[in-house]
């Protein structure tokens, strides 16, 4: 039996988006808590103490205490640091964690009263954390101390809107638009305001065109649609509901350099793995690589990174390299039956049955219903002599996966061996279904059972179908053979057949 044939691993690598252990190892825990303890004794100007958050039981993951590790060792030799407070804020920022950043962004901010940088941090977060009064006072005093950034001005008028300060906020946002008339986020903001100070037409003609401006923005339709239902525009606010469900949620993009650098942040173990296998499709395969191992340094315990690492390594014909990221998986406690299956096809693959066998029987012992893996089981029984086996396993592969061409077709083969035609029959009529490069030698194979049961007319019109997907996908031999067929049979020099 050809190796070939054993089902691929390909199929297997992960989509964006498998899920990531985000729990801190003990040994991380246990620093974060010692630097806690050593954070919390800071002396603040003035002689104060400021107790800072305690980030042991964080659950950032690995990822998040190596980079906070040198911010909070500084902060611990020089509590009157602002830079390495504001620092420590922006990446738990980054990290979604906006009620610890507060803290440190505010000693940042006591420390350097003057840094609009800092300021600016503290109103964002002020904003993300739902105190929106607040935010306005950081936010404006942001904008006092650097008035050409304009992202601070933005925020400072979307802040007053949720602070239920329409005035303020419409205010603001005419003036940003003065200089801006066509920014799409201006024109979003400017109509929300406008909404909710009570000129609907104002609103409707701003979101109007933000949404021409966007119109990939989901909130920017909802919004318009939302005010023309108040204005009565009951065709306008249905056809805007359509568009935002069909079109990703969120307003127009602002132009935020230093939200960017916060962003910029954080990348996680998940992210590297997102990247890998958007390298992995674009056929960069190296690059792949690269970003798998990021993502497993990032996060040891990340099963599906060290899935796709082993079958990119057997791609890469790397089989030692394959072998390692398999026994790191299992020591680090990644394991899964995709890792197992993996290795199996690639140790397969590099001639080593047995190893292969270990693994395919791992990947069972998990999952014992991974129909891949039942069925390059029934095949490596079979290549044993073990008929009886190869079938259980076959029939197994499709108890799990009903629709598995290539586990009909090797039942099928099994029956021709057997010489039961019309079990061989049913088998292959069940694998001819799959639209691949092996449809031709299924539809072959069913020719040829069809044959031997004694029903000639439907095996010579499988021998055409056979001959005909032979040279769709360019295997001449298997084309050939399916003329030779038809030839034997006295009709393979019909021309209409063709």
């Amino acid at each position: 039996m050809n190796r070939r044939s054993i089902s691929s691993a390909r199929p297997l690598l992960a989509a964006a988006g498998a899920g990531v252990a985000n729990s801190a190892s003990a040994r991380i825990r246990r620093w974060l808590a010692g630097m806690a303890c050593a954070l919390a004794a800071c002396s603040a100007p003035g002689g104060g103490v400021t107790a800072l958050p305690d980030l042991s039981e964080s659950g950032l993951g690995p990822g998040f205490a190596d980079r906070a590790g040198p911010l909070l060792s500084r902060i611990g030799d020089d509590p009157s640091d602002p830079e390495a407070a504001g620092q420590a804020g922006m990446l738990l920022m980054a990290f979604d964690q906006h009620s610890l950043a507060l803290a440190y962004l505010e000693r940042a901010n006591s420390l350097a009263p003057e840094s609009f940088r800092w300021e600016y941090f503290l109103g964002v977060t002020l904003a993300s954390l739902g105190r929106h009064a607040d935010a306005v006072e950081a936010l404006r005093r942001a904008a006092s101390l650097d008035p050409t950034y304009g992202a601070a001005r933005v925020r400072l008028a979307e802040s007053a809107l949720d602070a239920n300060d329409p005035a303020t906020s419409l205010a603001e946002f005419r003036g940003l638009l003065a200089a801006e008339p066509d920014s799409p986020r201006l024109l979003y903001g400017a109509g929300r305001a406008a909404a909710a100070a009570g000129s609907p037409e104002v609103a409707l003609a701003r979101l109007r065109r933000a949404v021409e401006l966007a119109p990939e923005s989901g909130s920017g339709h909802y919004a318009l649609a939302m005010v023309a239902r108040e204005a009565g525009l009951d065709a306008l606010a249905a056809r805007h509901l359509d568009r935002f469900r069909l079109v990703p949620s969120g307003p127009p993009a602002l132009e935020d350099r230093l939200m960017a650098e916060v962003r910029a942040l954080r990348t996680s173990a998940s992210e590297y793995l997102r990247r890998g296998v958007e390298a992995r499709d674009s056929g960069h395969r190296a690059e792949a690589i690269r970003l798998h191992r990021r993502a497993v340094e990032e996060d040891p315990t990340l099963s599906q990174a060290h899935v796709n690492l082993v079958i990119l390594y057997g791609t890469e014909g790397r089989a030692a390299d394959a072998e390692r990221q398999y026994r790191e998986a299992a020591e680090s406690g990644a394991e899964s039956a995709e890792l197992h299956y993996n290795f199996g096809v690639v140790a397969y693959s590099g001639g080593q049955p047995a190893v292969a066998k270990r693994a395919f029987r791992d990947a069972l012992t998990m999952n014992p219903e991974h129909a891949l893996a039942n069925h390059n089981m029934g095949q490596m029984h079979e290549e044993e002599g073990r008929f009886a086996e190869a079938m259980a396993s076959y029939r197994r592969a499709l108890e799990a996966q009903p629709a598995h061409a290539l586990s009909h077709y090797k039942i099928g083969m099994l029956w021709s061996r057997e010489r039961n035609a019309p079990e061989a029959v049913r088998s292959f009529e069940a694998a001819i279904g799959e639209d691949s490069d092996r449809r031709p030698t299924y539809l072959y194979s069913l020719a040829a059972a069809l044959l031997a049961s004694g029903n000639r007319a439907a095996a010579a019109q499988r021998f055409r179908e056979a001959r005909r997907e032979a040279a769709r996908y360019q295997q001449p031999e298997l084309a050939r053979q399916a003329e030779r067929a038809l030839v034997a049979m006295g009709v393979g020099t019909d021309a209409r057949s063709r």
